[in-house]
């Protein structure tokens, strides 16, 4: 995450979309010429047939039998089998499990239905609160007595360099004022326990985690993060509660969970940029707490919402500046959410944008950043949360951070999964909100 030119957030670079330096990322054929070891070999070559079919093999997904229940590529319940009839539209049917040396697909039990065609994005019944952090608690938990009260909320800062307010009416008309201070040069580190939906992604290497990307978590059992962040790592550790993952001792109790399943956006294609969405199951539900606690998703008629021209808050662990160094702190920073169209016409002047975008940049896409520049996510940041207040008050999840050009770059805001889109929302509660 990048403010002021100086301060991002984060962690490991190797996965954000960034143009304008040259790419940093390593191909994934130098990866693959450095892989001796012949067992590993047959899960590079399981992995290469996966993404020539337009999926990813994530561990774990090959093991069902045929015949054994299997969830589809559109998130939907199927059954492991030899061969699938399905629509050409929904694209090839996820593999699923290995027989007499061939791929086992999973086919959906309706293949002449696409469920997409019908969205379903009313508000799921869940059993918790989601949307509440320390910067709201208290306006939340307030009785208010009379319209037009004005609250003033101060976070505890460290180190404050310059303040500045931002001003929300509620709908009861009372006004929330909040006092943002920036610490250190251009940087702003999030309190302790001030997200509690802030999730860090990671891969073992031996006895070390390498953190690589941010998610967000939804509900006490799925995580949302950006589907190019699995290109080339697997998501292994899910990390709940952080605060600066090199110290264990710095009053956050973070909680790690195990991954067992990535489900990817259908429609995402690469190298186009579209849809650029992941859910990840937890092995073991995750149990909610003051600082460790869903966000809340726009479902129903805030899907409607139009939050352009608004400030919105992106937090993560992404490097403080493109091509620099990351911070172990979680950060987070104010951008400014812009009309998709001032990005298509911006990044249209890009070399690539034909290849990435051949339909332009539409509302799947929400478009911000800083109208001065120097304030936008970074490498590592890929996969964390945009999100803005309703109102009522409750943090909104609005966007996941997917692509850029540069870090900062006023001409070039950052380019995120619009978390409005209704066909979004429905994937997500098809998969993440499924009734058991």
């Amino acid at each position: 995450m990048k403010n002021g030119w100086q301060h991002n957030i984060g962690k490991v670079r190797a996965l954000d979309h960034r143009e304008d330096p040259p790419s940093p990322f390593p191909s994934l054929t130098a990866e693959v010429q450095t892989m001796v070891p012949l067992q590993v070999l047959l899960s590079l070559l399981v992995f290469t047939a996966g993404a020539e079919a337009g999926t990813f093999i994530f561990p774990g997904q090959l093991d069902h039998a045929e015949g054994d229940a299997c969830r589809t590529n559109t998130g939907g319940s199927g059954t492991c089998s030899r061969t699938c009839e399905h629509s050409p539209s929904l694209g090839e049917p996820r593999k699923c499990g290995i027989k007499d040396s061939r791929f086992l697909l999973c086919c959906d039990a309706n293949p002449g239905n696409d469920p997409r065609l019908v969205q379903d994005i009313a508000s799921p019944r869940v059993a918790f609160q989601c949307g509440i952090n320390k910067k709201n608690e208290f306006v939340l938990k307030f009785s208010f007595t009379d319209e037009g009260d004005k609250i003033y909320v101060e976070p505890q800062d460290i180190n404050p360099v310059k303040k500045h307010n931002e001003t929300i009416r509620l709908e009861n008309g009372t006004e929330v004022v909040q006092e943002f201070a920036v610490a250190g040069v251009g940087a702003e580190r999030a309190e302790r326990n001030a997200w509690p939906w802030m999730a860090l992604i990671g891969e073992r290497d031996g006895g070390v985690i390498n953190w690589f990307c941010g998610g967000v978590l939804l509900n006490d059992q799925w995580v949302l993060s950006a589907q190019h962040c699995f290109y080339n790592h697997n998501a292994e550790v899910v990390r709940l509660g952080e605060h600066n993952y090199k110290d264990d001792n710095d009053g956050a109790a973070h909680e790690d969970f195990a991954v067992v399943e990535m489900v990817p956006y259908p429609d995402h294609r690469r190298p186009e940029a579209y849809h650029d969405l992941a859910l990840l199951r937890l092995a073991s539900r995750v149990t909610l707490k003051k600082f460790i606690s869903p966000i809340c998703l726009a479902w129903g008629l805030e899907s409607e919402v139009d939050i352009t021209d608004q400030k919105a808050t992106l937090t993560g662990y992404g490097d403080t500046q493109f091509g620099g160094y990351p911070t172990s702190y979680l950060q987070e920073l104010n951008v400014t959410v812009f009309p998709p169209a001032q990005c298509d016409s911006s990044y249209s002047t890009l070399p690539h944008y034909t290849r990435n975008w051949p339909q332009g940049i539409g509302q799947e896409t929400l478009c911000a950043g800083d109208p001065a520049g120097g304030r936008d996510a970074c490498q590592g940041d890929s996969g964390g949360p945009l999100m803005s207040l309703d109102t009522r008050g409750y943090f909104v999840l609005a966007g996941i951070v997917s692509r850029g050009y540069g870090c900062g770059h006023k001409d070039y805001p950052g380019l995120y999964a619009n978390l409005r889109h209704p066909p979004y929302l429905d994937w997500i509660k098809k998969v993440a909100f499924a009734m058991p």
